[in-house]
């Protein structure tokens, strides 16, 4: 395709729209809004193993099972907070060993992204996320029955490779199911089904140890995940879906100057004149495809969706991932939402790790099953984090693209950031006093409430992150995801693994003031961003993804 024109105006009596040109357009950028029309993006294709034209109950269930399954991976993979001095209590003599049952995990984690990833875009999503819940199942039998220390933590590692794919994975199939004006709030949705569950699990935990003993804590969660491990098979259908690179745009070709609004939407041919037809640069709105019987998908069969694969692998791919994971550290705003996450994912498993300690400890003397109900309180947490940064996020970018004339900036994203950065931060330095200074602040909820303060300071750090990346980048979300991903969960590794010298040395006052103001410097820096987002992004195009 060498040219495109684009025709203005409304033609004869179908009065088909045609938006305005984008100038100087960015990946990314989008036109979202034609006369108060949202245009879906990507664009639905009429067939039927198109994700996108997934039953809606399918879509739930997909969002419901992978949010099942992120549940039970981060509370048993990270979660063990609030059981920590029962664990410990069995290993008398090795308390600094025993800590690597905390903190390796979140290596590991990072570790499991950037080896499934890479399958997940060669082989499909779905056989990595089958094998990730059989993994997972293995290993947590695997810690239930270990004998010693070492074992422990072996199945505890091989179990957060598995338990991994929750980061980057899971947003990964949910946003391919979803169409853009709606990925905030159903990615806030995953979110929030995700820590609702888990602090559901979490708040039973110790009522469950104090019962069964941790070793069936261990039995009864890989019970959960065999049973998601048999529903997934049946309802997780495979969602990648190849598409050309247009459709995942509606702002512009690489190469065309702008999109075309009609459905005989082409190149002009030199010699004759006339357009040829290029239905991949034709545009649906979301009325249109409610409405119309012409985007009504072909039937598809259960037989088809639960093959295991559906796909060719393209194993060339693999290395491939690789250079685009190497390139996303090389573009400022991908390592900013790097710096970022894994900032305040530090804050939030520094204290995830020491909270049972401290509260445990006069003055305030908790009662050890008690300690769940720190972590319920996430429950709360996530009532607030939905409205506000799921639905409000989505609510934000329609208004501001309508002010831009129906032209949708990724930079919209960041404008919910601002309120869980200042109370994170805020958080996490009064987490600290009040740790260090029990008999000062002598209130348990000094150090609850703060606590699961600084965790909504990471949620919103995680969907900004996520959504921010996915919508700049759609063509390299996969491995962005992983740099975001991954990334924090070796900087988050750094972190959390020198806690027990940081404590000794400057006191949980002094670390959390440190981790905070390194948050707050990177938080600041989201209003670079914010303002030259755009030129980044046009940079990283010319440097990295039309190269």
């Amino acid at each position: 395709m060498d040219s495109c024109e684009v025709e203005s105006g409304r033609r004869s009596n179908d009065e088909s729209i045609t938006p305005n040109p984008i100038q100087d357009v960015a990946v990314g950028t989008t036109q979202l809004f034609s006369h108060n029309q949202i245009i879906l993006v990507p664009r639905p294709t009429t067939d039927g193993l198109d994700p996108l034209n997934l039953p809606l109950w399918r879509k739930w269930a997909i969002l419901i099972l992978v949010s099942a399954y992120s549940s039970t991976a981060v509370l048993v993979a990270t979660g063990l907070g609030s059981i920590f001095p029962i664990i410990q209590a069995d290993y008398p003599g090795q308390r600094a060993r025993t800590n690597d049952l905390v903190t390796y995990p979140t290596l590991f984690m990072g570790l499991g992204n950037l080896i499934s990833m890479p399958l997940a875009l060669t082989v499909g999503r779905r056989p990595v996320f089958l094998v990730s819940l059989l993994l997972m199942s293995v290993s947590g039998l695997w810690c239930a029955l270990s004998k010693s220390l070492e074992s422990h933590i072996a199945g505890r590692d091989i179990l957060a490779l598995a338990a991994g794919q929750s980061e980057a994975l899971a947003p990964l199939m949910i946003q391919e199911i979803f169409f853009l004006h709606e990925r905030g709030r159903k990615l806030s949705w995953f979110i929030s089904l995700q820590n609702v569950v888990t602090a559901g699990f979490a708040m039973a935990t110790t009522y469950m140890v104090e019962a069964w003993g941790w070793r069936w804590w261990y039995g009864f969660f890989t019970a959960i995940n065999v049973v998601l491990l048999l529903l997934s098979f049946l309802l997780v259908s495979e969602t990648k879906y190849d598409r050309p690179e247009t459709t995942t745009s509606a702002a512009m070709d690489i190469v065309a100057a702008a999109v075309v609004f009609e459905e005989d939407a082409g190149t002009r041919d030199e010699k004759s004149g006339n357009y040829a037809h290029l239905e991949y640069l034709r545009v649906v709105t979301e009325e249109e495809y409610r409405k119309s019987g012409n985007y009504k998908p072909t039937p598809w069969n259960w037989r088809e969706t639960l093959k295991l694969y559906t796909q060719k692998p393209r194993w060339s791919e693999i290395l491939l991932f690789y250079k685009h994971c190497a390139q996303g550290v090389c573009i400022p705003s991908i390592l900013w939402l790097l710096l970022l996450n894994g900032a305040f994912l530090g804050l939030y498993v520094f204290q995830a790790s020491t909270f049972a300690t401290v509260l445990l400890s006069p003055p305030y003397n908790f009662p050890f099953p008690a300690l769940g109900y720190v972590q319920a309180a996430q429950v709360a947490v996530t009532a607030v984090f939905l409205p506000l940064l799921g639905y409000g996020g989505d609510f934000i970018i329609k208004h501001w693209s309508k002010r831009n004339k129906g032209v949708y900036e990724p930079e919209y994203r960041l404008i919910p950031l601002v309120i869980p950065s200042v109370v994170g931060i805020i958080c996490a330095i009064m987490y600290g006093q009040a740790a260090a200074n029990p008999f000062q602040y002598s209130h348990w909820a000094s150090v609850a409430v703060s606590y699961n303060a600084t965790f909504f300071g990471f949620l919103g750090a995680n969907i900004v992150g996520i959504t921010y990346a996915i919508d700049s980048f759609p063509t390299r979300a996969g491995a962005f995801l992983v740099v975001i991903c991954a990334g924090r969960g070796f900087i988050s590794f750094g972190l959390s693994y020198a806690t027990l010298p940081a404590i000794s040395a400057i006191g949980y006052d002094g670390v959390m003031i440190a981790e905070a103001s390194i948050c707050a410097g990177l938080s600041v820096l989201g209003i670079a961003v914010y303002f030259f987002g755009r030129r980044i992004r046009q940079m990283a195009d010319k440097w990295f993804i039309r190269s």
